[in-house]
């Protein structure tokens, strides 16, 4: 049986760039750097939005336009500190909201769309 490593890239294309880096900036506080690496390529190259959280283990998170289709009907959930603030930041941030905080068995979670139908989940873990 092979081993398979553990993710360390989320990529998603989204229909506009700048209002959906916005919204993923303001609404749920991940700290998206603009790139351009100058590459032609559908998976790595041209204009996006980026972070790399490189505390324990890596994950990179990157937006770009989508080349076809947007991505919709993803799902990323976000580990927070304060869910009861978080979500009023989300909402002041205009986020929609598919549900406010609640009790799920591993935590208090609430639930976003983002403009293409993906979905950001918000955790407490308790």
């Amino acid at each position: 049986m092979t081993k398979h490593g553990r993710l360390v890239a989320i990529i998603l294309e989204v229909s506009d760039l700048d209002s959906s880096a916005a919204l993923y900036r303001d609404a749920f506080g991940i700290d998206l750097h603009p790139g351009d690496n100058g590459v032609d390529d559908r998976w790595i190259g041209g204009r996006h939005t980026e972070i790399s959280w490189r505390e324990g283990a890596y994950l990179h998170f990157a937006l770009y336009p989508a080349k076809e289709q947007p991505t919709s009907g993803a799902q990323i959930t976000l580990s927070v500190n304060d869910i009861d603030d978080a979500h009023a930041v989300a909402v002041r941030a205009g986020a929609h909201v598919l549900h406010e905080p609640r009790t799920e068995p591993w935590g208090r979670s609430a639930r976003y769309r983002d403009f293409d139908g993906n979905v950001i989940e918000l955790t407490q873990h308790t």
